[in-house]
This record gives structure tokens, C-alpha cells and sequence, in this order.
């Protein structure tokens, strides 16, 4: 069997960044390996629990003024397959995207981004770099009014909290 070259950028939760190539990562495994992109030799072993969210990339250089997080074709996000996410983590980061497998209970989950002209493919989450994920049907949730925390009408929404 041939190995799958992924393309890969590691955030860590301590702010850490390290970019190269994984042949063996499963969201149901502590630990994976990735060769630096720097070298192409040295392999590390990395463990799951010290990442805030693994990012399968096209290319390693990125893209550094690409477009907000909220900043996307709305009509083509709305027709994407999967559940919309809104992804806040620890660090105040937010993303946004579509996912198949989100569940508090697990790990983490990956999410496809909202915005298909950016650089990452597809991003692993980890659950517990997260302070809010909020999921949600059809369209977009709002912001809160003082008023009421509900949803707007037609919407679908949870909202699940990471508690450490």
C-alpha cells in the first residue's frame, strides 16, 4: 500500500507551530509521526494532547493576508454538505467551516473550511482547545441580543463548552 503524502501545519496549544508530512495520523490515536518539512529526515513523534488543532494544508507557505474568518461566499458555504461550525478556541481563534463527525464526547473532529479559497483543505479540532463550539443548520447564527440568547428563527444551534 502506498503512503499518503499529507501536507500538514501543527498548532500546539503552547503557540507552537511545526510544518511537514504525516503518514500516520487517526483521530482515534494518541500519537503520530511527521517529518519536518525543513529537513525531509527527521521524524518526531507528536502526541495529540499537547495540539490545539491539526491543519491539512496545500502548501506550506500560506497564505499570511488571507481573509477574516467570517469573511466567505455565504451561498456556497449554505450548500456545503455537513453541519456549520463555528469554532472559538481557547486562544480566541475562530473558525469557521462544515463537519460530518462533530460530538462533544469525542476527541476531536474535523471540519472542512467555509472558505474553499483559503489554504487548509480540512482541520482537525481538538475538543479541548476549544471554549465554544456552536453548530447549526441552514444558515449562520447571530449574535445574541441583550434581549434573548436564542437562535434566530429557522436555526438549528447547540453550543457545547469545553470544561477543563
Amino acid at each position: 500500500m502506498a503512503k499518503v503524502d499529507n501536507k500538514v501545519v501543527i498548532h500546539f496549544r503552547d503557540g507552537r507551530i511545526l510544518k511537514g508530512y504525516t503518514y500516520d495520523f487517526s483521530p482515534n490515536r494518541e500519537v503520530f509521526h511527521i517529518t519536518q518539512a525543513q529537513n525531509g529526515k527527521e521524524m518526531i513523534e507528536v502526541s495529540t494532547s499537547l495540539l490545539k488543532a491539526l491543519f491539512f494544508v496545500k502548501s506550506f507557505e500560506g497564505d499570511k493576508d488571507h481573509p477574516g474568518p467570517d469573511n466567505f461566499p455565504m451561498e456556497s458555504f449554505k450548500k456545503s454538505p455537513g453541519t456549520k461550525v463555528k469554532v472559538t478556541f481557547l486562544d480566541e481563534e475562530v473558525m469557521y467551516g462544515s463537519t460530518h463527525g462533530y460530538s462533544p464526547h469525542r476527541k476531536g473532529f474535523f471540519i472542512s473550511p467555509a472558505n474553499k479559497n483559503l489554504n487548509n483543505d480540512r482541520i482537525f479540532v481538538i475538543r479541548e482547545s476549544t471554549a465554544v463550539v456552536e453548530t447549526w443548520r441552514w444558515q449562520m447564527p447571530q449574535e445574541p441580543t441583550p434581549d434573548t440568547d436564542a437562535a434566530p428563527l429557522g436555526v438549528a444551534t447547540s453550543r457545547s463548552l469545553s470544561i477543563h
